[in-house]
């Protein structure tokens, strides 16, 4: 295994640079004018939608109608009794237009109001309530109205897939206890009684040959036994993560896929010790374990390779293959749940899992995974 320089099936894109950030000027402080009067406005500024329009249009009416009648009274010098019907007429008017006002604003605003009850509905705990589509709303809420409803559906799906998960997780744990238990009770028990019984049948022998050879047995036994006690430890946790670091345990478990698979893999890395904390480094172990796993399931491939390097303040890992390729959107719809789990690993620790394949041209995994600031200042 080790670091290679074997041509790759296909040119690896390059990660994305990182932007840099543009800095935004801070404005100038609120003046304590500007602060009173906000003060005093905040009260209004509270008032619901449908009330501050209606407010505003009432109070243009109402200003358009008195300056109309103030005018008319003023231009033609009509009688009192003239400039009285005038007023009257006019704030008949207002009130008319005010309640019209009110009846048009409360049918375009229904939907906004549907979208809220819906919204309270889902605090609630109705989780499958969606918004309708209103006859009355244009096309700015329809809009709107569709982009909430997909948000929901999103974190209906969201959910199911997490509630999969957890639950595979669960069954997977329990199948590896019940495998455990019975390796241990089938294996490792039934050779420990056995050593037992030779033990006793040695310490009755008299012929010292026959004791020895008995011994030796005992001994080549036990020495089975604690290898595969070791085994069965390797499972549950590597222990090159601890003792050698990422990069070693991964070229070790590449090195046990060849071997037992016959796919030809290989492993470039630069050390990246003291970089991760060790649950980053676990989390980042087992995806590109999963990532491995998909490709001896899936993609018939004949060559993989994984990448570790470190980029600016990440670590990332890239496992590539010259497979069949698969459509992303398409596996996630049909529940990957090898994948999404994937991308909640690198979730849980500030990471990202980006996914790059297409039927007939292979797949590249990404895993980034942030380098925590502190380690990131002190190398």
């Amino acid at each position: 295994m080790g670091n290679t320089t074997a041509q790759p099936a296909r040119a690896p894109m390059p990660p994305p640079p990182h932007a840099a950030p543009v800095p935004i000027e801070p404005g100038p402080p609120p003046t304590p004018g500007t602060r009173t009067w906000l003060a005093r406005l905040r009260p209004f500024l509270r008032v619901p939608l449908f009330y501050k329009i209606l407010l505003a249009n009432a109070t243009i009416v109402a200003l358009g109608a008195a300056a109309g009648t103030v005018v008319t009274a003023s231009v033609w010098a009509a009688p009192a009794a003239t400039f009285r019907l005038v007023a009257a007429l006019g704030l008949a008017g207002i009130l008319l237009s005010i309640a019209a006002n009110a009846v048009i604003l409360r049918i375009a605003l229904s939907p906004l109001r549907e979208l809220e009850e819906v919204a309270s509905r889902v605090q609630a705990g109705e989780l499958e309530a969606r918004a309708p589509r209103s006859p009355v709303a244009d096309r700015d809420l329809e809009r709107l109205t569709a982009t909430f409803n997909a948000m929901l559906e999103s974190l209906s799906t969201y959910r199911r897939r997490l509630r999969e998960m957890a639950a595979r997780n669960l069954d997977a744990a329990e199948e590896e206890r019940k495998r455990l238990a019975r390796e241990l009770h089938d294996d490792t028990a039934q050779t420990l009684a056995a050593l037992l019984l030779r033990l006793r049948l040695a310490r009755h022998t008299t012929d010292a040959t026959a004791r020895d050879r008995l011994l030796d047995e005992v001994r080549e036994e036990i020495a089975n036994a604690l290898d595969r006690v070791r085994r069965f430890a390797r499972g549950l946790r590597p222990p090159a993560l601890d003792m050698l670091g990422l990069d070693a345990a991964l070229e070790a478990h590449a090195r046990s896929l060849q071997e037992a698979s016959g796919l030809r893999i290989e492993v470039e890395s630069t050390r990246i010790a003291g970089l991760l904390a060790p649950e980053a480094e676990l989390a980042l172990y087992r995806i590109v374990q999963e990532a491995l796993a998909n490709v001896l399931r899936h993609a018939r491939a004949r060559r993989a390779r994984v990448r570790l390097a470190r980029s600016g303040s990440d670590v990332i890992a890239t496992v590539e293959d010259d497979g069949v390729g698969f459509d992303p959107a398409r596996a996630f719809a049909e529940g990957g749940l090898g994948l999404f789990g994937m991308r909640e690993r690198a979730a849980y620790i500030g990471g990202q899992v980006e996914i790059d394949s297409r039927p007939g041209q292979g797949t590249r995994i990404t895993a980034r995974i942030p380098i925590p600031e502190n380690t990131a200042h002190a190398l």
